[in-house]
This record gives structure tokens, C-alpha cells and sequence, in this order.
């Protein structure tokens, strides 16, 4: 074959493939265009914006633990509230011990306490960071509650002993 031929044969081909071709469909006319109802996301914006000023968003902690508070610091004694009077609002460290007396039921440890007042205590009786856990010849065992997520024990033991 030619060129001349070759040329003609390609024209064909590609007339043919052209008419092949399905028509392109007319665009279908858009429905008009309704607004669009912005009332939801201008209800949380302003929602966000109240947050940002800090008059959105308030904790409750109902008795647990704060969970925004580092685990790692210690407890101050005003966050745990007002000391109620005598006994019940002295700490384990603020006491000191001045006698163990040895009667039939048992011991009891007389101490003397921050309002420089003195004190019989037997085992079970409450202070205000902790309580009696035992009292021997010799020593008062006091047990604390403890804060610290590391101890393996949730208090502490505090022994006491005469001079």
C-alpha cells in the first residue's frame, strides 16, 4: 500500500471512531438554591466561645479526685477542710506522746495535744489525718492515710514511742 492509501484508511478510522462516540448529554438545570439553615453551628460557636471565656464549663467533682491535679503533689491541710475541735482536729504530727498506762482491757496512751491540753487515746480512736492503730508497752502505732500513687500501701504507719 501507498502512503496516499495508508492516509485515506486513517482518515476513515478515525471518522468512524468519532461517530462512535455517544453525545454528550445536556446539563440538567440545578433546583434553586434554598438557604441553608445555620442556626446549629452558630448555636455551638457561641457555645465554644463561652468555654473560651471561661463561663461555659464548670467541674463537679462529687467527692473524687480531681483529674487535673498532678498525682505527684501532696495534699495541702486547708484543702482538706476545717478541723473540727479537740482531739478530732489534731494531726498525728502535731501530738505528742506522754505516757502509756497499762489498765485490764488493754493500753492506753495519754498524750498531750496542740491546745496544750492532755489526752487519753486508745487503739481506734480517730485523729484528724489518721487514727490509732495499736498501742504496746512502749510505742503507739498511729496509721495515715496516704496520697501518693507510687506506695504500694494507700497509708502509712507511725510509730510513736516514750522517751
Amino acid at each position: 500500500m501507498t502512503k496516499g492509501a495508508l492516509a485515506v484508511l486513517a482518515s476513515l478510522v478515525a471518522a468512524l471512531a468519532f461517530a462512535q462516540q455517544p453525545p454528550k448529554p445536556s446539563p440538567t438545570p440545578a433546583p434553586p438554591e434554598s438557604p441553608i439553615d445555620t442556626s446549629m453551628v452558630e448555636k455551638i460557636l457561641s457555645g465554644d466561645e463561652a468555654v473560651e471565656a471561661g463561663g461555659g464549663f464548670t467541674y463537679d467533682p462529687a467527692g473524687r479526685r480531681d483529674p487535673f491535679r498532678s498525682l505527684l503533689s501532696r495534699q495541702a491541710k486547708e484543702d482538706q477542710g476545717q478541723r473540727p475541735p479537740g482531739l478530732r482536729g489534731m494531726g498525728v504530727d502535731e501530738i505528742k506522746l506522754q505516757g502509756i498506762i497499762k489498765l485490764p482491757e488493754g493500753y492506753v496512751a495519754m498524750i498531750q495535744g496542740t491546745d496544750n491540753m492532755s489526752y487519753l487515746i486508745r487503739p481506734g480512736t480517730v485523729l484528724y489525718d489518721g487514727s490509732v492503730e495499736s498501742i504496746d508497752a512502749g510505742r503507739v502505732v498511729f496509721r495515715t492515710q496516704v496520697a501518693d500513687p507510687k506506695s504500694l500501701k494507700p497509708y502509712r504507719e507511725v510509730v510513736r514511742t516514750l522517751q
